[in-house]
């Protein structure tokens, strides 16, 4: 039957797979090696609540109380329609926050929210100001996939930086090869 499809076009949808983010992991080293920078201890599940009346309202109910029992995620709204359901560990564990937004985009994915889903971030910092991250990367669940994107000023970015962090970051974890699809956060 696959080959029967395969024949006529159509091809099988992929599951997504949130293995390569917690290969994330892996990344930390080198970024602290090659650019100072660590793990804030924050990160990010974004996702666009539309379809049905109250769908978003179920899927912000189930993202906030994902992760770690104790302490709840903060959900807020943007400007461009997006919920952000924010995760952190207060001592910038970067192992049990992959495993929070791991969490979050699991139970949203098994609540039928997958499609939903847009990216999610993990932040970095330099050492001496964790307050202020300097590279977030990106994973892209859709293409498994994850990007660099470094801040500079209100509405800038640091391409140069980018580009580097790919580079370094090539065979640790699955980067998106097209800068094109390199959005801001």
């Amino acid at each position: 039957m696959a080959r029967l499809g395969s024949l006529l076009g159509r091809s099988r949808s992929v599951r997504p797979s949130l293995l390569p983010l917690l290969e994330l992991r892996s990344a930390a080293l080198p970024l602290r090696a090659g650019y100072g920078l660590a793990p804030t201890g924050t990160g990010t599940v974004c996702f666009v609540a539309g379809g049905h009346p109250g769908d978003g309202t179920e899927a912000e109910i189930i993202a906030g109380l994902a992760g770690d029992s104790v302490r709840r995620n903060v959900i807020n709204h943007d400007a461009l329609g997006r919920t952000i359901v924010r995760c952190w560990r207060e001592n910038g564990d970067l192992g049990w926050l992959l495993g929070d937004l791991v969490d979050v985009n699991d139970r949203l994915a098994q609540a039928g929210f997958v499609s939903w889903l847009l990216h999610t971030t993990v932040d970095f910092a330099e050492v001496r100001d964790m307050r202020h991250p300097k590279l977030t990367m990106v994973y892209r669940r859709e293409r498994g996939t994850f990007y660099p994107y470094a801040p500079r000023g209100s509405r800038g970015r640091d391409r140069a930086m980018e580009l580097k962090v790919r580079s370094s970051l090539t065979r640790i974890v699955p980067m998106e090869a097209d800068i094109g699809r390199w959005r801001p956060v």
